[in-house]
């Protein structure tokens, strides 16, 4: 059966014409008006979920800087995120002691640390806080979402991680080691692959000697037999 429902406006004809409110061009409006506002809510709620995490973070930062200084240096922004990174252990900590201990909100708490850690090792976003000017933009921001654009975002990584205290020079020389080492080690496999094939085909080729031969002295015998017999 043919699906005949109209799902926007532009497939309704006349619709600017008089139409009877109890008519079928009338619930079809309805209809297509309801659809509309129940897309752009879930469209409102998808974006509010994906976008409201980054506005929280950006004003955690905003006012766990101390106002009277102009920026943050770089020790300063390590403690920051160490700060924001471990801003629910005391209720994770409440949790664990309480009979709660297994509800879903402790298990959600701490997944949220372990994702934030991850984050950290590779590269943390947050508000560029060491430049003044944008400290400044920073502080006049009330959570606009359509405001958010101004501010500059940078990642930090963390600095205990050991591949972040390698030097571009060691991170090559150790990614030639390893392409040598793959290349000595492909080579020996293929050397030995060779060796053992060498090998088999000698082997085979002593096999087939010997049946031969075999073969020979069977013939000489069954001669030999053959005149002893005559």
């Amino acid at each position: 059966m043919p699906n005949n429902k109209r799902h926007t406006f532009k497939q309704i004809k006349n619709k600017n014409s008089v139409i009877h409110p109890s008519s079928r061009k009338a619930a079809q409006l309805q209809r297509i008006s309801l659809r509309r506002d129940r897309l752009e809510l879930v469209k409102s709620r998808r974006t509010s979920e994906r976008v409201q995490p980054i506005v929280d973070r950006l004003l955690w930062f905003r006012y766990a800087l101390d106002d009277a200084l102009p920026c943050a240096t770089k020790a300063e922004v390590y403690d920051l995120i160490e700060m924001y990174i471990a801003r629910n252990d005391d209720e994770i900590s409440n949790l664990n002691s309480s009979h709660k201990a297994n509800s879903s909100r402790r298990f959600y708490l701490e997944s949220l640390k372990l994702k934030d850690k991850r984050e950290y090792m590779e590269g943390f976003e947050i508000p560029d806080l060491m430049n003044p000017k944008n400290i400044k933009i920073l502080r006049k921001w009330d959570g606009d979402v359509n405001s958010m654009s101004r501010i500059k975002i940078i990642r930090i990584e963390d600095p205990n991680n050991i591949n972040n205290l390698k030097t571009t020079s060691q991170i090559l020389d150790e990614k030639r080691k390893r392409n040598e080492n793959f290349k000595q080690n492909s080579q020996n496999s293929l050397e030995n692959i060779m060796e053992n094939f060498k090998v088999e085909l000698d082997q085979m080729n002593i096999n087939e000697q010997s049946n031969i031969d075999e073969i020979v002295n069977m013939n000489l015998l069954e001669d030999i037999k053959e005149k002893l017999i005559i």
